[in-house]
């Protein structure tokens, strides 16, 4: 019973970390990695297993990064089932080995009737992605961002394995219910976007609050740089101070060996002087001796006038000694009350060291806590920023933009994570409604423009009914003016957009073009002609005339190109200059001889040629269709 509520609970764990990570990460190397081992810790395998010294993992792959992403998650975790975890890449079949697991993705070409008997009667589970119906054992699909899988229990069980039940009741059980989740995937992106109307008003908010993090973010970036100077500054004046600090040591100590030698040399001068004042006393006594024979000894007089000399000669010397004696001792003294009040001043200088160094301290673990304080909001931004993303592509067409009656491209590359250029696209009847825009700004600003286009042109086109270009832009521009409360073009908000909208009738060749600032290029005959837009944007401006309608006739395989300045104003080459316009137009008549999907193939390719290591300026956006 315990071992059976352990397996339920398993299940349970492995079904929740299975749809969190599908929701929250999407299905790239790192989701993959994690599936593979979770699902590894749930499979029983045939009892031979337990006699196994590692529990092995193959990649079936000529690329190893997927090898990279399992190898880093299995260093977190280490055991799969109690034993050592061990992974290897099998670049095509001829190496495949024996291993409890082998991951096989249907881009890398390899069929699964080719594989199976490869592993057949090894106890192998092999985990495939992509492939048909009951093709694999385990096989995962990714719609609309969202992995499912389906499980071939027929397969497990020849090869002895068992998968819990619970995880198994999540598998795709039948090939309609295999069919319908492609079917869903249309409905689904129509609910998501009515998500992403009712989180407009919460991405606003978060807009204001992005500003706010990221002014803060500056300042705390300016004075961390400051503190980080402080903090250099003070670290050199400490390297400065242990220098004389050590200098003061060593004379210090010196100057105590010197005091020593003094003080001994002292001593044996005192005791010197002692014995000179006795053997003084004694002399004393015998000149008193002597005195009282001096009427006795009138001959030896002279004799004793010259010894009483040589005493009071010593006399002398012992009085100069006592003298030197007395100044050594004086400068003794002086010499230690000098060294006493430098050791003094050495032991204040010390203990402000180390209130400094505390102090270093201190402001260095505020530096550290600001420092993590700040990657903390730049992850939070960060995050912020990529869920924009998701918004925004949600309610941008597919790159597919039309069926395939109508040959097209689309080449869109924003500058930074969310593109402040947009392009859109509807169909009336027998009309195409096609419009590539570049809103002011880029990355978050210049998201949050494309967006409110995007919104005003599903009212404009879909429910007011409005299919000529030139009246699309003019009521697009009073939807701006009035949206963002510009009232004045000098003084008032001038966001806006520069655009081009163009309405294609298939069926009798008449193409209808309006444009606000970016023109548009047509091909006929060999020749291309340049059509200049009105030169005012789509918002407020000093010149509010009427957009201009203009109308073209086209011939079986003409082309014509709409498009935002980001390409022609990109920087690079040898001299580090715009593309221009003059450029991108030889590129266009060069291309006419290939497929529209290869012209924009193409067109990326220069693009990426000439900007090389230069950071892109601008998003860039160019649709181009033949007739």
């Amino acid at each position: 019973m315990k071992n059976q509520l352990r397996s339920l609970f398993a299940a349970i764990i492995l079904f929740l970390s299975f749809t969190a990570n599908a929701y929250s990460q999407g299905f790239d190397n790192q989701t993959r990695a994690i599936y593979i081992l979770d699902i590894s810790k749930y499979v029983e395998f045939p009892a031979d297993f337990a006699n196994q010294e590692f529990f092995t993992i193959g990649i079936l792959d000529k690329e190893d990064v997927l090898l990279w992403e399992i190898d880093n998650v299995a260093r977190a975790r280490k055991f799969i089932q109690g034993k050592p975890i061990k992974i290897s890449l099998f670049r095509d079949l001829s190496e495949i080995k024996p291993t409890n697991v082998i991951y096989v993705n249907k881009t890398s070409e390899i069929k699964i009737s080719a594989l199976l008997p490869k592993i057949q009667g090894k106890g192998t589970l092999l985990i495939s992605e992509g492939y048909e119906f009951r093709e694999s054992m385990l096989n995962f699909v990714v719609v609309n961002e969202k992995p499912q899988f389906e499980a071939n229990e027929e397969l497990m069980n020849k090869e002895g394995l068992k998968v819990n039940q619970l995880f198994l009741a999540q598998a795709i059980k039948t090939r309609e219910d295999w069919q319908n989740l492609f079917e869903k995937t249309d409905v689904e992106l129509k609910e998501e976007k009515v998500v992403t109307q009712q989180q407009k008003v919460v991405i606003e908010d978060q807009s204001a609050k992005i500003t706010e993090q990221a002014e803060r973010i500056r300042l705390q970036e300016v004075r961390l740089a400051n503190l980080d100077r402080e903090i250099k500054a003070k670290q050199a004046n400490i390297r400065e101070k242990e220098i004389v600090l050590a200098k003061q040591v060593k004379e210090i100590s010196s100057q105590k060996s010197l005091i020593s030698r003094q003080v001994e040399e002292v001593n044996k001068q005192k005791e010197n002087l002692l014995k000179l004042e006795s053997d003084k006393k004694e002399k004393d006594l015998e000149i008193s001796k002597k005195s009282a024979l001096i009427a006795e000894q009138d001959g030896k007089i002279i004799d004793q006038l010259k010894q009483i000399e040589k005493q009071k000669l010593i006399t002398y010397f012992v009085f100069v000694a006592l003298i030197l004696v007395t100044g050594l001792g004086y400068f003794v003294y002086v010499n230690y009350r000098n060294k006493k009040k430098a050791n003094d001043i050495l032991q204040e200088k010390n203990r402000l060291i180390t209130l400094q160094k505390e102090e270093i301290q201190e402001q260095k673990e505020v530096a550290e806590m600001q420092r993590d304080q700040i990657s903390y909001q730049k992850k939070h931004i960060t995050d912020s920023i990529h869920y924009a993303l998701r918004i925004q592509r949600a309610i941008l067409p597919s790159l597919e933009l039309f069926t395939d009656e109508i040959e097209h491209f689309v080449l869109y590359k924003p500058r930074d994570i969310v593109s402040g250029d947009f392009y859109w696209v509807n169909k009336k009847d027998n009309l195409w409604i096609v419009i590539a825009a570049d809103c002011t700004g880029h990355g978050v600003p210049g998201a949050f423009m494309s967006m409110l286009g995007v919104s005003f042109l599903n009212e404009i086109v879909n429910n007011k009914n409005i299919h000529k270009p030139d009246q699309i832009l003019n009521t697009l521009r009073d939807n701006i003016v009035s949206a963002l409360k510009q009232e004045g073009a000098e003084n008032g908000v001038k966001d806006g957009m520069d655009i081009t909208v163009c309405a294609m009738d298939y069926n009798t060749g008449v193409l209808e073009w309006a444009g606000a600032n970016n023109p548009l290029f047509i091909v006929q005959d060999g020749v291309l002609n340049h059509v200049k837009a009105d030169k005012m944007p789509v918002a407020i401006h000093e010149v509010m005339e009427p957009f201009t309608l203009h109308t073209f006739k086209l011939n079986k395989g003409d082309t014509f190109y709409t498009f935002s300045d980001g390409y022609v104003d990109q920087f690079g080459g040898s001299n580090q200059k715009k593309f221009l316009s003059k450029n991108f137009k030889d590129v266009i008549m060069t291309l006419q001889d290939k497929t529209m999907f290869e012209q924009g193939v193409k067109l990326d390719e220069v693009f990426e040629e000439w900007k090389k290591d230069v950071e892109q300026v601008d998003d860039v956006t160019v649709i181009g269709l033949r007739y």
